[in-house]
């Protein structure tokens, strides 16, 4: 049996992964972006020796940044396809993968879990997000581009807030 504070620190830590990881699903690229930001700035500790230390690097934290901006603006246009297709259900499970096993890792904790808890919550939030823009345009008729707006903005806040380190 674990120490009642190790409990709480594995749960708190799980929640944070799994809420991380669901960004992957409305933003593919904003989640590996935003991680690998949190690790240079040393929000996200524990990857130096592994093979996601690479996410601290600013070559890859740059052009982390770029997709995830090109995504957002892409996700504006009618050129794209749903979140729910095969491809881009594909793309947002691996990214959940990533950040789940990343974040997993950082608090040596298996990889494997990680990424599974990432697939998971990304899956969920992917089509959970799609519904909720649907069901915002169809039923509230907010115009498509506002609630992408709005998504982008739940994305951003919410992914530096869950890896900001409390200062």
């Amino acid at each position: 049996m674990l120490r009642p504070e190790r409990e709480e620190k594995i749960y708190t830590a799980t929640l944070k992964t799994a809420g991380f990881a669901a960004i992957a699903g409305l933003r593919s690229m904003a989640a590996p972006a935003l991680l690998s930001r949190a690790v240079r700035r040393g929000d996200v500790e524990g990857l130096q020796y592994t093979p996601f230390a690479v996410l601290g690097s600013p070559k890859v934290s740059n052009a982390l940044q770029l997709l995830m901006i090109g995504e957002m603006v892409a996700d504006k246009t009618p050129f794209i396809p749903s979140r729910t297709s095969v491809p881009a259900l594909l793309g947002r499970g691996l990214s959940g993968a990533l950040v789940g096993a990343a974040l997993f890792v950082s608090e040596e904790r298996r990889a494997t879990s990680g990424a599974v808890l990432g697939i998971l919550s990304a899956l969920v939030a992917a089509y959970t997000g799609e519904q909720l823009r649907m069901q915002g345009t169809e039923k509230l008729g907010v115009p498509d581009q506002i609630l992408a707006l709005l998504e982008d903005s739940i994305v951003l806040f919410g992914g530096t807030r869950l890896l900001r380190s409390p200062r």
